[in-house]
């Protein structure tokens, strides 16, 4: 099957998306490589809205497959099962743009796949999976405001660095990442060490710059390959009967917002519901739903009156002004440390135990058995050489080394600490046949 290769630079490295050869039935399909990361996103989007809804239902998975690294997994279970931490921050990350630029009201189930086919770890997954399903869904029939584009950004040296390799990743004092269109940044993510704000600023600039090329590629993609656009009938109140509603409360409204309390603000606000409810039941018996989407947007639409022209914030304070913050330390008895912060209405409570000296103890002596066992092993692991030089038998024997490894995995009463005992062992093994090489040529020299 024929489909179609899009190429075009980024940064110094080619970013090619294929569409049309992969994942026909999908809504929107990309196939998008960089060096040798693959990713392939899909993107279908429902026919009809789902029943009882009152937001878009859209899931984003990242998937990530050990055979992306060239790897099986390990143990007795050969398939991998819920998704790890970074998967779900991944696909929290592809989410966050994306969502924004679906209509108000689309209630249509919308699902958008990433898998991650082939690693290369001087390409994060992650940035081929935003712009993949950028891609996908501008190609689909959904009603997608896009596309957006995404790129890391990274500072050695301060220097920028656009979608940086993995050394430059350990060097970098930024982890940048930024999606958007090509009029705005939609989202920013962000780690940095002593960063000033105009370099955070200079460096969101720099990647927007980037974004926007990404857009326009994507443009071009979706202009050639994608599908026409499903229409979107969206349900709106009666304009009539929004205005009759909207003067009548509008006064209810300005007062229920008339307090820097918020548990006040919330009983005021369904005090106002009720009250506006109740004076159109009876000419207007079914419009409790109309009526709570009127008051929802113009309680949104005073808010922001408030705040831009009469410069009120909702809790009273001043634009330029940060929410009070305190903290209290030493809160628990019992415990080696406790602290509460709190700024406004979020409050986290930190709880700290150390282990005692005896465990520290107690690790000091299992090491020093460690450390005597490892250099029984690597005695042992000569005498194995000497074995395999008088019987002309290769160092490596990747079969048996596999066998080995499952186990060790098999004595473990932990099961969750498979993936660290195997990849202990793969270290001790790889020191063994060192060992035993080194062994072997010295044994050759000799001769």
């Amino acid at each position: 099957m024929q489909g179609k290769t899009f190429t075009m630079e980024l940064a110094g490295k080619t970013l090619t998306i294929e569409t049309g050869k992969y994942c026909e039935q999908a809504g929107g399909s990309a196939f998008v490589r960089m060096g040798d990361a693959v990713v392939m996103v899909n993107a279908t989007v429902a026919k009809q809205p789902r029943d009882g809804v009152d937001f878009l239902p859209l899931s984003i998975e990242f998937e990530e497959k050990m055979y992306s690294v060239g790897k099986i997994p390990g143990g007795y279970i050969k398939r991998e099962g819920r998704p790890s931490e970074k998967a779900i921050l991944c696909s929290r990350l592809i989410d966050r743009p994306l969502r924004p630029l679906f209509p108000k009201g689309f209630y249509n189930d919308i699902q958008v796949i990433a898998t991650v086919l082939s690693m290369d770890p001087d390409v994060q997954p992650e940035i081929l999976g935003m712009i993949g399903s950028s891609a996908a869904l501008a190609m689909s029939e959904a009603p997608f405001a896009g596309p957006t584009g995404a790129v890391a950004v990274g500072m050695v040296d301060g220097k920028y660095i656009i979608n940086p390799t993995l050394e430059e990743r350990h060097k970098s004092k930024l982890n940048l990442t930024v999606a958007g269109t090509k009029d705005a940044v939609m989202m920013v993510e962000a780690g940095a060490n002593e960063l000033s704000e105009k370099e955070m600023l200079d460096a969101i600039l720099t990647a927007h710059e980037e974004v926007k090329k990404i857009v326009a590629f994507i443009e071009g993609i979706a202009a050639e390959c994608g599908k026409p656009k499903m229409e979107v009938n969206i349900y709106h109140p009666d304009e009539a009967f929004t205005e009759l509603v909207r003067e009548y409360a509008r006064d209810k409204v300005e007062w229920q917002l008339d307090t820097f309390e918020r548990k006040v603000r919330e009983e005021r606000s369904e005090q106002v519901k009720q009250e506006v409810i109740e004076h159109f039941a009876e000419e207007y018996p079914d419009s409790a739903g109309d009526i709570d989407m009127i008051l929802y947007n113009l309680t949104k639409e005073i808010v922001r009156d408030k705040i831009i022209n009469r410069k009120i914030r909702p809790d009273g304070r001043a634009q330029d002004e940060i929410r009070p913050i305190w903290s209290e330390v030493g809160i628990l008895p019992r415990v080696h440390g406790s602290g509460v912060f709190t700024r406004g209405q979020t409050q986290v409570m930190t709880i700290a135990t150390l282990a005692p000296l005896s465990e520290g103890q107690e690790l000091d002596g299992i090491d020093r058995e460690l450390v005597h066992l490892f250099e029984k092993r690597m005695g042992v692991a000569l005498e194995v050489a000497q074995y395999k030089a008088a019987h002309g038998l290769p160092v490596l024997d990747a079969s048996r080394e596999e066998q080995v490894l499952q186990s060790r995995e098999a004595m473990l009463d932990d099961s969750a600490l498979r993936a660290d005992v195997r990849a202990l062992y793969v270290q001790i093994m790889a020191l063994s046949r060192g060992a035993q090489e080194r062994w072997m040529k010295e044994a050759a020299d000799h001769d």
